[in-house]
């Protein structure tokens, strides 16, 4: 009997404190943030959003009673919104335009005139969001300057899981093309969204990934390669590519870039560079051989040439190869880009390779025995 007596004891003190427990968290939570039940119990930066839209409010704000149960302010004050100036409900993307503010929105929209809204540059999301919440056209009263009739009913009609207006328009974009809404969505959840969504360009790139769907994590990796490709040449467009082709292109820029970064060097080989010139007049050229003693010049060779010549990278390191590019020149400006060859330790040429891995033409080949007959090497 004392055993249970004690058990019993123990079980009663084990439920008291795990009681007091419950009470001190729940009395932790009065230090949180106040019931909001009327427009004046809110912040002065809240109210100073709904005064700038006073003149289309549908009801006064001052007529609002809180009927949420939750102590969100951020969900009272979207109560509060809706209240004062909507008829009909409204897509969540653009309800978070009350709440997050706009001037990241500003800064990434980049519009033509970089002006306000009636002038058609950077749009006012929450003059946007009471258009649609009243039941006006949303195209016609300012959606036009941006997106067609279709991407303005998908940005409109964007389901839950798309948060910001920006994402909306990538969203908007993208689903305009496909019926397929998880492939819109993936496009809207890349990187696009930190970039200016009045680019052509950006625009036919959500484009394209809606018609060529891949993962998330692939498709940032293309926006990536897109920008630096842009970066280097204006005219860079996706007009005719393919997906495999792009992804091509884009493993071979990250290669370069991990090279870059890396940035190995190598003594090389004690041999000089050397020039050599054939015929006269107009078929003159001059053939260059030159060295590749870096990790990034050999992944620009790599990517020049499309071929795997920067896995050799390991044996120039350790002496074992070393890699040698040939280009020729014509006195019109032209220049050709020739072959790259790997010449071993022991000075024998195991590969002589041109764009491709396609084999070196007959002129190219005779080049090359001139320059390993006049230094020793075997091939």
């Amino acid at each position: 009997m004392g055993k249970q007596i004690k058990l019993r004891e123990a079980q009663r003190r084990e439920a008291e404190h795990a009681i007091a427990a419950r009470l001190r968290t729940h009395s932790g939570t009065r230090n949180g943030p106040a019931f909001i039940a009327r427009y004046c119990e809110f912040a002065p930066d809240r109210r100073s959003k709904i005064e700038a839209y006073r003149d289309l409010a549908l009801r006064p704000p001052e007529a609002w009673r809180c009927q949420l149960r939750i102590r969100s302010p951020e969900m009272r004050f979207l109560e509060l919104v809706q209240f004062t100036f909507a008829k009909y409900p409204v897509a969540h993307h653009l309800e978070n335009a009350w709440i997050a503010g706009t001037p990241a929105i500003a800064d990434r929209f980049q519009a033509p005139d970089h002006g306000v809204e009636g002038d058609g540059a950077i749009p006012d999301f929450r003059r946007w969001y009471i258009a649609v919440a009243q039941g006006r056209l949303l195209y016609k009263e300012a959606a036009h300057r941006y997106l067609t009739r279709l991407e303005t009913h998908h940005f409109v009609t964007a389901p839950r899981e798309v948060g910001s207006p920006l994402a909306a328009f990538w969203y908007a974009y993208a689903r305009a093309q496909v019926a397929e809404t998880a492939a819109a969505l993936r496009v809207a959840r890349t990187r696009l969204v930190e970039l200016p969504v009045v680019s052509p360009f950006w625009q036919s790139v959500a484009r394209f990934f809606a018609h060529n769907p891949t993962s998330i994590q692939e498709m940032n990796a293309l926006i990536d390669f897109f920008a630096a490709a842009k970066q280097e040449d204006d005219g860079f467009s996706l007009k005719g590519r393919s997906l495999p082709a792009l992804q091509r292109r884009c493993a071979e820029w990250q290669r370069l870039q991990r090279a870059i970064e890396r940035g190995e060097a190598w003594a090389g080989r004690k041999l000089a560079d050397a020039k050599y010139e054939t015929g006269i007049g107009s078929e003159r050229a001059v053939w260059r051989f030159r060295q590749i003693k870096t990790g990034r010049e050999l992944a620009l060779e790599g990517m020049r040439m499309s071929h795997c010549v920067e896995a050799y990278q390991d044996r120039c390191i350790a002496g074992e190869s070393s890699i040698w590019s040939l280009t020729c020149e014509y006195p019109d400006g032209g220049r050709s880009n020739g072959v790259t060859i790997e010449l071993r330790r022991n000075g024998t040429i195991v590969q002589c390779r041109g764009f491709a891995n396609r084999a070196p033409n007959a002129e190219e080949a005779d080049i090359v025995r001139r320059w390993a007959d006049a230094r020793g090497l075997k091939w």
